[in-house]
């Protein structure tokens, strides 16, 4: 199946790349989240368009390619239409993975461009209907402002299942009670279970195979851009350990030469502070917006660095 074919599947992943029940834009959808879950993630459109950050990165053409897309195949304005895309796990690997768009739709558009598309399938599941290209990925409508898409159907049918009440959410789990405890104000936030569950490029990983838990936030105050992480390693030897990794790449940065990309980027370095406590590793980030946006728009500066 050709790009330009998963209508649903690629033309939204597209738009969950730069980055919620609609009658509450911008939260997360927990009424259609599984239990057992192992992970969630979860943008606030809203939130993130109202930053420096997407400003800044607006007005630098970084979205261009991309909000066409978005404007041609799905007759959307990513900026205005999408409220929040959540995504989350069911399992190891990316195929366990569902993605769930929360936003303002022209529904019968789409589905007259999937129905124009030769070798699409709709495939009735209870209430709903599962769309899929050559069985390259599956897209369903929960309702007409919330759509899911995954890459394993079994999964996407657990989260219709949980939509339509036949299965129990995640609501009462302690991924969802995780969740809730994140610091407010964030426009992108995060929780991992367990970090040894998402698949075998992590367990080996030196940064992260020893760690549990993760937890991220990003936001923005005052033209500054936050970054909060914290991760839950299996004992104080290991959580030392990979701030000591961490450490050591920082200071690597620091050595590297002063060229104008590079000491951007050495710059932002500045603003991380990692620090121990007990099991418990956290890092916290605090960068200029503007730094971070001309850092970008040279592309090369963490490149150069790794040289």
């Amino acid at each position: 199946m050709t790009k330009k074919t998963t209508l649903i599947p690629a033309a939204l992943l597209a738009a969950t790349l730069f980055l919620a029940v609609p009658a509450r834009p911008g939260t997360v959808p927990a009424s259609i989240v599984p239990d057992g879950a192992t992970w969630i993630a979860h943008l606030d459109m809203e939130k993130f368009v109202a930053t420096s950050l997407f400003q800044a990165m607006e007005k630098d053409g970084r979205f261009d390619i991309k909000d066409r897309d978005a404007k041609n195949w799905l007759k959307i304005d990513v900026r205005k239409d999408i409220a929040s895309v959540t995504i989350f796990g069911l399992g190891a690997g990316d195929k366990q993975a569902v993605v769930a768009v929360s936003g303002k739709f022209d529904k019968p558009a789409l589905l007259a461009k999937i129905a124009a598309i030769e070798g699409h399938e709709e495939i009735p599941y209870g209430a709903y209907t599962l769309y899929s290209m050559d069985g390259d990925g599956y897209g369903a409508f929960v309702n007409d402002g919330l759509i899911v898409l995954s890459e394993n159907r079994a999964a996407l049918e657990k989260v219709l299942d949980t939509a339509a009440g036949k299965a129990k959410s995640f609501a009462a789990s302690d991924l969802s009670a995780a969740f809730k405890g994140l610091a407010p104000g964030a426009f992108l936030s995060g929780v991992v279970k367990d970090l040894t569950g998402l698949g075998k490029e992590i367990n080996q990983s030196k940064l992260v195979g020893k760690a549990g838990g993760l937890t991220f936030t990003a936001a923005e105050k005052q033209d500054l851009l936050q970054v909060r992480v914290q991760v839950d390693a299996e004992s104080p030897e290991s959580a030392k350990n990979m701030a000591d990794i961490i450490q050591g790449l920082v200071a690597l940065a620091r050595m590297g030469d002063k060229g104008d990309e590079v000491h951007g980027f050495v710059g932002l370095v500045d603003g991380l502070q990692v620090k121990l406590e007990g099991t418990k590793l956290r890092l916290e980030f605090d960068g200029s917006t503007e730094e971070i946006v001309k850092l970008m728009s040279h592309g090369r500066g963490l490149e150069k660095l790794l040289d």
